[in-house]
C-alpha cells in the first residue's frame, strides 16, 4: 500500500503472557509551552478576518522614502555659487584667463581630461560586462571555490535540532460505527505532535493501517498540548475535532475519515468565543440524540473552574451555544472523559446517558451521569481509589451489553505510569428504577502487564488518552504515547487492545521520509 509522506509501522502483537515491552526511563519534563490564561485574551476571530500588519518606527519611512531625522541640507548647495557648495566654481580673477590660463587653454585642458574620463568609465564598463559573462560561462567557479577554502566556522543553528518527525502528544478517537464498518473494524485516531501545533490523522481499515496524513485548514491552529477530542458527527460520514487555539478559545474543525483537508465548523463564533477552557485541562465529546444529529462538549471553564457543557443541536438556534447546566466546581486542571450510552433505537431516546467523570477541587475523581440529558447532583458519586494520581489523565468506554448493566470502565495512568482501569455499571435508572446506580465501581485493574514507565504524565497536559469500543463495546481499544527503548527510545503511539479477557498491545511509529 502507498502511504503519504510519512508511513505507519507496527511490530507484531504481544501479549501479557510474552515478556512485554522494554521501557526506558525519562526525567522528569519541562513545561515548554507556557500560555496566556485566557480569562485576560480577546477573542478569537474567524478564519476570514484574520489580517496581517505592518508595525513602522514612526522615524523611518517605507522603503524608497527619505529619513524623516537629521540635517536635511545635505547637498542642497551642489551646484550653486551663491551657497558656496562644492559645485561653486572660483571667479574668474581677470576676463582673459582662468586660473591663471589663458582662455582658449584651459579649454584645451579641458577638453582633454574629459575625454581621459570618458574613456576610462567606458573601459570600465566594458571590462564589467565581459567579466560578468566569463563568470556566468564557467558556473560560477570562483564562488565554489571560495566555498570550498571557508574553514566552516559559522556556528550551527539551533534549529536543526528540532525533530523532524512527528512525536504524538495528546490523542483523539473515533470509530466508524456504521454500515459495514465493523466487520473491518474501522478506525481513526488523532494525536497532536508535541513539538507543533500540527494534529496527524491516521486510519485503520481492516488490519491495514493508513497514515491520512498532516490536517490542513486549522485556522486558528491549535496551541501547543491542545487537549483534542472527536466524534462521528453530526452526520454518518463527517468527523468533528475539537480543539483550543492559543488563548483557550474552544473551536471545532469537520472532516471525513479518509481526507486531510479540513474545514473550520461555526463553535466559536457561535458561542461569542466565550468557550474558554483552562490551561492544561481536558476536553470530551460524545454524539447524542437520534441518527448523530446532536453533539455534546465538556470543558473546564477557565474563569470559574467549573465544567460546562457546549450543545450542537441542529433544530435549535443558534445551533451551538453554551448550555445553562449548572455542573459542579472541579480542579483547574481537571481531566474529563465521557461515556456514551446510546438511545435504544432510532426513534426511542429512552435510557440515553452521558457519563461524565472528572477531577474535583480535591482532586478526587468525580463520576456524574446525566440520564435523558437530565443533570442531577444526587446521582453524581466520589470514585475512592487511591491510585489514581491528581490530574491523571481519562478515558472512558462502555460496554453495551443490558445483561451485565452496561459494563463501564475509566481508564487512567496510576502512580507508576501503568494503564489502568476501575469497572462500574452504567445501567439507565430512567430505563431500570431500580438499577442501584451508587457505589458499582470496584478495585483498580492494571490494563498490561509490562510497567510501561515512559508514559510522559507531565509532557502532555490535557489528556493524552483516547479509547473506542466496537462490536456492542465487550472489545476495546486505548491510545497513548510512550517512549519505548525499541523505538529508538523515541515516543510512539500505543495501541492496547482488550478482546474480551485476552490484552494485546501495538506499537505503531513514524518513519522518516
Amino acid at each position: 500500500m502507498a502511504f503519504d509522506r510519512q508511513s505507519v509501522r507496527y511490530e507484531p502483537v504481544q501479549t501479557t503472557e510474552q515478556a512485554g515491552l522494554e521501557v526506558v526511563a525519562q526525567p522528569a519534563p519541562s513545561d515548554k509551552f507556557p500560555v496566556n490564561a485566557p480569562s485576560d485574551a480577546l477573542p478569537i476571530p474567524v478564519a476570514t478576518e484574520f489580517q496581517s500588519q505592518q508595525y513602522l518606527d514612526p522615524k523611518y519611512g517605507q522603503y524608497g522614502q527619505a529619513y524623516q531625522g537629521g540635517d536635511s541640507r545635505g547637498f542642497d548647495g551642489y551646484g550653486a555659487a551663491e551657497s558656496g557648495g562644492v559645485g561653486a566654481v572660483a571667479a574668474a580673477s581677470s576676463g582673459k584667463r582662468i586660473c591663471g590660463l589663458k582662455r582658449w587653454v584651459f579649454f584645451v585642458i579641458l577638453a582633454v581630461v574629459v575625454l581621459v574620463i570618458a574613456g576610462g568609465i567606458g573601459g570600465g564598463i566594458a571590462g564589467g560586462l565581459l567579466s560578468s559573462r566569463s563568470n556566468n560561462a564557467n558556473g560560477g567557479d570562483s564562488n565554489s571555490q571560495a566555498a570550498a577554502n571557508s574553514t566552516g566556522t559559522s556556528p550551527t543553528s539551533s534549529a536543526s535540532a528540532i525533530p523532524a518527525i512527528a512525536t504524538p502528544g495528546t490523542f483523539a478517537a473515533v470509530k466508524a460505527s456504521e454500515g459495514l464498518m465493523d466487520n473491518v473494524k474501522g478506525i481513526t485516531y488523532f494525536f497532536q505532535d508535541i513539538n507543533t501545533p500540527d494534529i496527524y490523522m491516521w486510519r485503520q481499515l481492516g488490519d491495514d493501517w493508513r497514515q491520512v496524513g498532516k490536517l490542513e485548514g486549522l485556522n486558528p491552529p491549535p496551541r501547543a498540548n491542545s487537549s483534542i477530542a472527536a466524534v462521528q458527527a453530526p452526520d454518518q460520514s463527517s468527523i468533528s475535532l475539537f480543539y483550543t487555539a492559543d488563548n483557550g478559545t474552544l473551536f471545532d474543525a469537520i472532516g471525513t475519515f479518509g481526507s486531510a483537508s479540513w474545514r473550520m465548523g461555526q463553535l466559536a463564533a457561535l458561542t461569542n468565543y466565550k468557550a474558554e477552557v483552562a490551561p492544561g485541562s481536558g476536553i470530551a465529546a460524545s454524539w447524542w440524540g437520534r441518527a448523530r444529529s446532536s453533539i455534546r462538549v465538556y470543558y473546564v471553564d477557565s474563569g470559574v473552574a467549573r465544567i460546562r457543557e457546549v450543545a450542537y443541536d441542529e433544530d435549535k438556534n443558534p445551533r451551538w451555544f453554551i448550555t445553562t447546566q449548572e455542573f459542579e466546581q472541579c480542579s483547574q486542571s481537571a481531566k474529563v472523559a465521557v461515556a456514551h450510552l446510546p438511545p435504544r433505537n432510532s426513534t426511542n431516546v429512552m435510557g440515553e446517558t452521558i457519563h461524565l467523570f472528572y477531577q474535583d477541587r480535591n482532586n478526587n475523581v468525580r463520576h456524574y451521569p446525566g440520564y435523558n440529558g437530565l443533570w442531577d447532583v444526587t446521582n453524581a458519586e466520589t470514585i475512592r481509589q487511591t491510585t489514581i494520581p491528581t490530574d491523571a489523565y481519562l478515558a472512558a468506554s462502555i460496554n453495551l451489553n443490558p445483561a451485565l448493566d452496561y459494563p463501564l470502565r475509566l481508564w487512567y495512568i496510576d502512580s507508576s505510569s501503568r494503564l489502568s482501569f476501575i469497572l462500574g455499571e452504567g445501567q439507565s435508572i430512567a430505563t431500570d428504577p431500580n438499577f442501584q446506580n451508587l457505589g458499582t465501581f470496584g478495585d483498580r485493574q492494571i490494563a498490561t502487564s509490562f510497567p510501561n514507565a515512559v508514559v510522559s504524565n507531565g509532557q502532555v497536559p490535557g489528556g493524552s488518552l483516547a479509547v473506542i469500543t466496537w462490536t456492542d463495546g465487550d472489545q476495546a481499544r486505548v491510545y497513548f504515547q510512550a517512549g519505548l527503548a525499541t523505538n529508538n527510545n523515541r515516543n510512539a503511539a500505543t495501541e492496547i487492545a482488550l478482546d474480551d479477557t485476552t490484552w494485546q498491545t501495538r506499537i505503531f511509529d513514524v518513519e522518516a521520509p
